[in-house]
């Protein structure tokens, strides 16, 4: 009889056999091998244990359940291995297995001006988020949406993991997809630090 481990993945507790928890471990250690010096790295492997954590979930019928290794490969195909990225199209079509393709409607948080309502329906409908903006826009002139905004801003989450900022774009999301995000926000994060810093040179210039 195998032995059963217990890990644990974004906060939540998962049971695997012997042979599931040996394969699994290997593929995080080749993981923050891969990842290692890399910008982002601790969070790019948190987001791929949220990410898994979430694939466990859909896969079991009871948290009680035994995770077998044939269900972590299978999860693994999902978000796929370090350095082998170019099998684009075998990731494609598994992650399309999990129906986790299809876009999610978020707020979008990075883009918005108010609560995100906007950028995240012109992502969701594939329309740049100014003709969004321009329609509610000429609604609430009228005095007919902008209670509706308002509604929606509840009611719609906004997009705050990398996850779901990936399947609000409606993209697959994998080790490549999540590493290139953060590695973009990070970059987005430095540019403005970077200008923050040059106006404040200026300022202390002007000021001198």
């Amino acid at each position: 009889m195998k032995q059963t481990r217990t890990i644990n993945l974004a906060g939540i507790n998962f049971y695997l056999d012997e042979d599931a928890y040996i394969a699994l471990e290997d593929y995080f250690k080749k993981l923050r091998i891969y990842f290692k010096h890399q910008p982002g790295d601790e969070e790019i492997i948190s987001d791929i244990e949220n990410r898994m954590a979430e694939l466990f979930q859909q896969k079991l019928k009871s948290p009680q359940n035994v995770i077998k290794l044939d269900e972590v490969n299978e999860v693994i195909s999902v978000l796929g291995k370090p350095g082998d990225f170019e099998q684009e199209e075998t990731t494609a079509h598994a992650e399309d297995n999990y129906g986790n393709t299809k876009k999610r409607l978020f707020r979008d948080m990075d883009n918005s001006i108010l609560g995100g309502v906007c950028s995240g329906l012109g992502a969701y409908l594939n329309i740049d988020q100014v003709w969004v903006r321009a329609v509610f826009l000429i609604a609430i002139l009228s005095g007919v949406s902008l209670l509706l905004y308002l509604v929606m801003w509840i009611i719609i989450p906004p997009a705050k993991t990398t996850a779901e900022k990936l399947e609000m774009q409606g993209t697959p999301v994998n080790i490549k997809n999540i590493e290139k995000i953060i590695k973009e926000e990070m970059g987005n994060l430095k540019d403005k630090l970077e200008d923050l810093t040059e106006q404040a040179k200026n300022k202390f210039k002007r000021k001198k």
